[in-house]
């Protein structure tokens, strides 16, 4: 009875998800390590097959810069797996807006309409330029495969994707 369960533990506890590769790397903006920024890397769809050629990562840099990605369906840190990406990088700050809550004695004045209204108009900051969002647009490419899989992206601020 012991081994019949210790078998199917034994099977159950297989590797779930896809096989990936570990993937580092570092964004740079204008020269300095570039913090709290988003990197996505979108699989190439192929001209050959038609098919995507990897899955879909994202990872968040550090204070130096630096990041790991993390593959939908994979253990977090693990990477992606191999095949060809378009990289988009974000970093957007938006402005700190003042929420009224129902213990505020301005909750349901016009001073929150006012609070709400300028919430809804703030306009967000693009520290990386916006143009590094879009995959049509980004210009930055990687190609997954054999380890090491080590990237870094040197990002300018008078980018605008029109190279």
């Amino acid at each position: 009875m012991f081994a019949c369960c210790a078998i199917a533990v034994t099977i159950g506890c297989g590797a779930s998800g896809p096989a990936v590769e570990m993937v580092t790397g570092v964004v740079n903006l204008d020269g300095s390590p570039c913090a709290d920024a988003t990197v996505k890397f979108i699989p190439v769809v192929s001209e050959e097959t038609g098919t995507q050629e990897g899955v879909a990562a994202v990872g968040k840099t550090q204070s130096d810069g630096s990041f790991t990605l993390n593959a939908q369906g994979a253990p977090p840190g693990a990477g992606t797996t191999a095949g060809s990406y378009v990289v988009t990088i974000e970093k957007v700050e938006y402005p700190e807006v003042e929420e009224i809550t129902e213990d505020d004695p301005r909750y349901g004045t016009p001073a929150q309409e006012k609070a709400e209204m300028e919430a809804a108009n703030a306009k967000p900051t693009y520290i990386v330029p916006r143009a590094y969002g879009f995959e049509d647009r980004s210009g930055l490419s990687a190609k997954v495969g054999t380890p090491p899989n080590e990237f870094t992206f040197n990002l300018t601020s008078e980018f605008t994707g029109a190279e």
